[in-house]
């Protein structure tokens, strides 16, 4: 499987990916319930802001093409290397403008209480992971995540791969691949569990 580095001038297509993957997922819902007619458009910048705050943070983040096109793409971080680099959240401060105060607070108050649930030994964490709708079903996100499973085990101080989903459907597919449920999250009408698989 084709399986590449995700860089800045690959963020835009990555973005579409993960708005065409998320725009029904239940986080998403939850988060953007204002958004009204720029919903999608809304998701889509969240996804390119975040991604860009990712990469100028060099956390890893790898996708899959086919035919030379994105199809799958993931981003990641090392718990052990969470030191921010000045100015790197400029692009997701400017999104948060161009939202509701209540879509920020949404956020925030998401994002502290899905973070408190990972585990406080060092690991790696996926952040988000998606496919496009049209080549969902064919191994892309499986081969992403033994992708991050691989950087977890060649790194001295990682003890495993963590994850959350805010979707049950999702539970049994972790499961198949060894992720253990460590927390459930009730935030707000959303709830989160949170997922982490030990090296072998």
């Amino acid at each position: 499987m084709n399986i590449f580095p995700i860089t800045k001038t690959d963020l835009v297509e990555a973005a579409d990916i993960l708005s065409s993957s998320f725009k029904n997922y239940e986080v998403m819902r939850y988060l953007f319930n204002d958004s009204g007619n720029n919903y999608e458009a809304h998701i889509t910048e969240f996804f390119l802001s975040f991604y860009q705050f990712g990469l100028a943070n060099n956390w890893p983040c790898y996708g899959v093409k086919v035919n030379e096109q994105w199809v799958a793409v993931a981003l990641g971080c090392n718990s052990s290397e969470q030191e921010m680099i000045k100015g790197s959240d400029d692009a997701l401060t400017e999104f948060y403008k161009s939202i509701s105060p209540q879509a920020s607070r949404r956020i925030e108050q998401y994002e502290q209480q899905a973070d408190a649930a990972h585990p406080k030994r060092a690991h790696f964490f996926i952040d988000s992971i998606g496919t496009h709708p049209d080549h969902q079903g064919k191994g892309y996100a499986k081969a992403l995540i033994l992708k991050y499973q691989e950087l977890s085990k060649s790194d001295v101080y990682s003890t495993g791969v963590g994850l959350n989903t805010e979707s049950d459907k999702n539970i049994n597919f972790y499961q198949h691949l060894g992720y253990e449920v460590q927390d459930q999250q009730n935030i707000e009408s959303l709830t989160s569990w949170s997922l982490f698989r030990a090296d072998d």
